[in-house]
């Protein structure tokens, strides 16, 4: 995302939380972050969303910005990384709802051909997860448990919990971008 950058003054100005800062990182960055995040998942409107999310996060969390690294790359990176979230819950989300669909039905687009390898990768990931870290995927994912609920199940702590199912999705997003990236 090159083109007119900020100023360092403009985004201390920001992560003081000053509104005429945040409009002109706004003016300034906004189509770029949308045409980026378009690129990948090829939807206008969703992409005007994800967009809109990020400088609604931005504003929110405007304190955490930090003024010596570059804006450009970091907000290049968050709107890659949103575009690539969108991607896999698109995707997981299609792999899980022709799950359900009947035996019968024909997989004849590329959709639901891609959903479907991703429902067995994501199967395949899983079955190679340890125990542990399986179990309290399943739980979570599959029986929509808590992370309090699974810790009492398995007498575990949280934040044990917590810290599985964190390797877990940081497992299955990896093959998962792996994955869509080898279609493009």
């Amino acid at each position: 995302m090159s083109g007119n950058r900020i100023d360092i003054k403009t985004l201390e100005a920001l992560r003081e939380g000053n509104h005429k800062a945040f409009e002109t990182v706004f003016i300034n960055y906004y189509n770029k972050t949308k045409a980026l995040i378009y690129g990948y998942i090829k939807s206008e409107s969703d992409a005007e969303e994800l967009a809109e999310d990020i400088f609604v996060n931005l504003w929110i969390n405007h304190k955490s910005i930090n003024t010596l690294k570059s804006f450009d790359a970091w907000l290049h990176t968050i709107a890659r990384n949103a575009a690539i979230n969108f991607l896999n819950h698109k995707y997981i989300h299609l792999a899980y709802t022709n799950d359900f669909q009947s035996e019968e039905s024909n997989y004849s687009s590329e959709e639901d051909l891609i959903a479907k390898e991703l429902g067995l990768l994501i199967d395949d990931i899983v079955g190679k997860m340890p125990e542990q870290r399986k179990q309290i995927y399943i739980l979570s994912r599959n029986e929509g448990l808590s992370n309090t609920e699974i810790a009492e199940r398995l007498n575990t702590t949280k934040r044990n919990v917590e810290s599985q199912l964190s390797l877990a999705l940081k497992e299955i997003r990896k093959a998962i971008s792996t994955f869509i990236f080898s279609l493009f």
